[in-house]
């Protein structure tokens, strides 16, 4: 008989995803970018000159020029208050909005419940950079459109999301406890009911950031956001795309300032989101609901 205990097999060391004070760091010194980062720009990222035409990086010029002589380094700066603001524009005016249907959707329930859940069905249904075009080719081409139509399409996934969450929160013992005593549907909603839904909700927010930011920098490289000739990123792929060959530094410069932005805002996404795993209630089924408020 052995008396050598037997081995046991090692056990897996689970990554440690990133904490909420990580990513509120994260999103402070990404501000705080986005906030300094054209002030620092060396050249004004407008002005042409026409004998420095796609010169190569150099010291004078980091990431080289353009096809006009612009200063890349300066735009690419420049274009932290386009890209990143528009797509912080749309987080905002799409959670604002869609939380406050999903929320009354979830207290008044009956008929507006119903039409509010096949509505943003509907919406979620259709590719966003679809609805986009169409409402902005209704009500015109510039970059307040686009932020409103790009909003309108994110609304349904807040909606859908705040709803859901809060009636599962109904059920929960202090909001039973708040209707036992005769609380008000609205201070139930506002005192009892929103604070559950602050995780959640921020969590989609980052991830919906960095959809709306390629959603903003696709529509200006087809020419539906910012005015030719402004310093976007997505417009700057756009010119740069005809040298690209010869000066693949036009497009990489704006395209790893995209990639940049979208991983930090899933990175964000994952620390703000539950640990165990996302939230899924943006895509799984509408709750069946037992209680009504």
């Amino acid at each position: 008989m052995s008396l050598v205990a037997p081995r046991t097999a090692p056990t897996a060391v689970q990554p440690r995803r990133p904490t909420g004070l990580s990513a509120l760091t994260v999103v402070a010194l990404f501000a705080a970018l986005v906030v300094a980062g054209p002030f620092a720009a060396p050249y004004d990222p407008a002005a042409a000159d026409f004998f420095n035409r796609l010169a190569a990086p150099s010291f004078a010029h980091p990431l080289g020029t353009d096809q006009l002589g612009r200063d890349v380094l300066s735009r690419l700066l420049a274009g932290l208050w386009t890209t990143p603001v528009a797509a912080a524009a749309v987080v905002v005016i799409a959670l604002a909005t869609g939380s406050a249907v999903g929320l009354a959707a979830a207290v008044i329930g009956g008929p507006l419940d119903l039409v509010v859940m096949r509505l943003t069905e509907a919406l979620l249904t259709i590719p966003a950079l679809a609805v986009a075009l169409a409402i902005a080719g209704v009500l015109g081409i510039n970059l307040s459109t686009v932020v409103v139509s790009l909003a309108v399409v994110h609304s349904g996934e807040y909606a859908r999301l705040v709803r859901n969450v809060a009636i599962a929160e109904a059920s929960a013992t202090h909001v039973l406890a708040a209707k036992a005593l005769g609380a008000s549907p609205l201070r139930i909603a506002l005192r009892h009911i929103l604070p559950g839904l602050t995780r959640p909700v921020l969590s989609v927010a980052a991830f919906s950031f960095s959809f709306a930011a390629l959603s903003f920098a696709g529509l200006s490289f087809l020419g539906l956001g910012t005015p030719p000739g402004s310093a976007e990123w997505g417009a700057m792929i756009a010119e740069a795309r005809s040298h690209m060959r010869a000066h693949p530094h036009l497009v990489l410069a704006p395209g790893l300032a995209i990639v940049a932005t979208v991983l930090l805002a899933n990175l964000v996404g994952d620390a703000l989101g539950d640990r165990r795993a996302r939230p899924s209630a943006l895509l799984s089924p509408p709750v069946t609901r037992k209680d009504r408020l």
